[in-house]
């Protein structure tokens, strides 16, 4: 096992999944910065406004999901793992 690859392989996957929810921050932020509510309605309505928003979603981490967000990791790593070890493998015949 080359132990450069497979820390290339950990530090790919890990800064895949920061990009990703780096990705979702700013989608969140433009979509909440190009939000414009309806206010000319909202004084007919009768039910009261909120006085508490929430943002985002709830998220338990159970053991099944522990399991589920390792093994995707894992999964990830080692498919990268793969393709760069078959590509350098590819090259070195040619």
């Amino acid at each position: 096992m080359n132990k450069r690859l497979a820390t290339e392989s950990v530090l790919v996957t890990l800064l895949f999944i920061i990009g990703f929810a780096a990705w979702n921050v700013v989608q969140g932020m433009i979509m909440t910065m190009n939000y414009a509510p309806d206010l000319t309605n909202t004084a007919s309505s009768v039910t009261p406004l909120q006085s508490k928003v929430a943002f985002g979603t709830m998220v338990r981490w159970d053991t099944t999901s522990m399991i589920m967000a390792v093994a995707g990791f894992i999964l990830l790593a080692a498919a990268y793992y793969g393709l760069r070890s078959g590509m350098q493998r590819w090259t070195q015949r040619s």
